[in-house]
């Protein structure tokens, strides 16, 4: 019998169209997929001096690229959680652009007093893409109105997200080049199209390819996700093709179940895909895959210090992995079991963990980016 799974839309997508719908001066629709979606079209459509963006940092970045576009005065803040999370890139190239911005308590971090300024045309910015693809696409989409050129300095990060902010800029009648190193973006006035926002969610389908890759589910059809999206997390139908799950794609979505076969050892790239980690460790751990993971730089700045996070959580079901910053890997040793597991507030964290069939504490916050599992699904997990 096959499950009938219903996805958030993709917040990925939701953020960029509700930044171009702000940049429009068009409403956004009001959505409650997920808590970070929520956040990102209430911030657009009532905007006030005081923008709090609770825990999501691609609000964080996006909103004080358009307030910083603005002749206006903000105060952007968030939760504890996103205040120890890194906003020195797109604050600093804010700055280049013209904003004066006022760190409130740390530095390089939030809370911040803001005053934007209305952006000169045709102007060139560098900005440091070490830290957060997200600035890069934030400045796209608002710099496209008066035309701007973005110069990425540094070890470019999670890039296949600044491929889906092109596409989706083109569909609304943008022009975007990307060259190597420089984002270049021009737009008369954006063409709004309705029928974009129905995207749904790569990144929260990957927890289901866990749950059908170690046995729990059977045969899932994720509704109304299709292939070719440009989201970056679509990789997830060749990765967990590694682990024996196969991916069909139907008129209604994509039917995802297993076939059994599954590689002994896998190395693989995760720069591009950091929100695929977690689920995809649990499952080969579970698996009995041995593997070594390469790109995985920013899980340090993510909810919660992931990689660390990552290497305890298994450590208590009972996987010893190493990690040292960039790498995590697995040779198959295990350990003893200890400890009551727990997602620190983390939701792809929380993520793994129901991968892994364990109990932990934090199940809530699932919410941020698939609060209809939390709801509909969570109570029948074993």
């Amino acid at each position: 019998m096959m499950r009938e799974v219903e996805l958030p839309r993709s917040k990925s997508v939701v953020a960029r169209l509700a930044l171009i719908y702000a940049v429009s001066g068009e409403e956004v629709p009001k959505f409650d997929d997920n808590d970070d979606i929520e956040v990102i079209c209430n911030a657009v459509n009532s905007l006030k001096y005081e923008v709090n963006v609770r825990k999501s940092g691609t609000a964080a970045r996006f909103m004080i690229a358009y307030c910083a576009s603005r002749n206006e005065e903000h105060l952007i803040d968030g939760d504890e959680q996103l205040k120890r999370r890194p906003m020195v890139a797109i604050v600093e190239a804010v700055k280049k652009l013209g904003a004066i911005v006022e760190y409130l308590n740390e530095e390089g971090k939030l809370p911040i007093k803001l005053k934007g300024r209305e952006w000169d045309r045709d102007k060139r910015v560098e900005i440091d893409a070490t830290e957060s693809s997200q600035s890069i696409s934030a400045l796209m989409i608002v710099g496209a109105k008066k035309g701007l050129a973005i110069d990425a300095i540094g070890k470019r990060v999670s890039w296949k997200y600044v491929e889906l902010t092109k596409q989706l800029m083109e569909k609304c009648g943008a022009e975007v080049r990307i060259d190597d190193r420089s984002v270049n973006v021009k737009c008369d006035e954006y063409l709004i199209d309705r029928s974009l926002w129905c995207e749904r969610d790569w990144s929260a389908a990957v927890l289901w390819y866990g749950l059908v890759s170690v046995g729990v589910e059977k045969r899932v059809l994720l509704k109304g996700l299709r292939s070719q999206s440009g989201q970056p997390d679509e990789r997830v139908m060749r990765f967990f093709g590694e682990m024996g799950v196969e991916s069909i794609e139907r008129a209604d979505g994509i039917e995802i179940f297993r076939v059994g076969e599954q590689r002994k050892y896998i190395e693989a790239d995760f720069l591009d895909n950091p929100d695929m980690v977690m689920v995809s460790v649990a499952a080969m751990c579970r698996l009995g895959i041995e593997f070594k993971l390469t790109g995985l730089d920013t899980l340090e700045r993510k909810e919660s210090n992931r990689g660390q996070v990552l290497k305890g959580e298994m450590a208590k079901c009972g996987y010893k992995l190493e990690f040292d910053g960039k790498e995590m890997w697995w040779n198959g040793e295990k350990c003893v079991p200890m400890g009551e597991c727990d997602a620190h507030s983390d939701h792809r964290v929380a993520m793994a963990l129901i991968v892994m069939g364990v109990e932990f504490r934090g199940k809530e916050s699932i919410n941020k980016s698939y609060k209809l599992y939390g709801t509909e699904f969570r109570g029948e997990r074993k």
